[in-house]
């Protein structure tokens, strides 16, 4: 029982994150379109690296490898979703 109680929890608070993270992303596009910035999607940007790295989110070098990580991470999301569907495919 206190498996099922610690699982929900866990369960719950990666939902409250996600769901968190969706409307923040969806405020940042919002406002990049309303002052026209597109500097404000940048990746970096975003998670706030710039605190660490003053200098991360300058130039367009910092644009082209924010989209390119995003791209990775989308990429790696979806690969690992398409072999774990054909694990449990072959399985049964």
């Amino acid at each position: 029982m206190f498996y099922r109680i610690k699982n929900n929890i866990l369960k719950s608070f990666l939902k409250f994150v996600l769901v968190t993270a969706l409307i923040h992303i969806g405020v940042l596009v919002f406002k990049t379109i309303k002052e026209g910035n597109i500097k404000l999607l940048n990746y970096f940007s975003i998670l706030d690296l710039n605190s660490f790295f003053p200098k991360i989110t300058k130039g367009w070098l910092s644009d082209v490898i924010s989209v390119i990580i995003m791209a990775a991470i989308f990429l790696i999301f979806l690969v690992s979703g398409y072999i774990r569907k054909e694990k449990v495919e072959t399985k049964q």
